[in-house]
């Protein structure tokens, strides 16, 4: 057998138990996605919610925004010399 030989079936018989560890974490990170991801209805619900606070939101910055213009309209005029 070649130098060349024995050094391939080195790297094939110290890559495989690696590989397979690789591929075992591999799954296990897969099914702990699986199980933490929701379902559809559940994404599309959170979703709407969000869009829904961000409009909360929106209102909130409008009112202030009113109520600062009002204010702004109501001040006194001083005539400079």
């Amino acid at each position: 057998m070649s130098e060349a030989q024995q050094e391939e079936n080195y790297r094939r018989s110290t890559s495989a138990p690696i590989d397979a560890i690789c591929d075992s974490i591999r799954e296990g990170l897969e099914q702990v996605a699986d199980f933490f991801t929701p379902p559809q209805s559940a994404v599309d619900h959170f979703r709407e919610s969000r869009i829904e606070m961000l409009r909360g939101f929106r209102d909130i910055l409008d009112h202030r925004i009113d109520r600062l213009s009002r204010r702004r309209a109501q001040g006194t005029r001083v005539s400079v010399d």
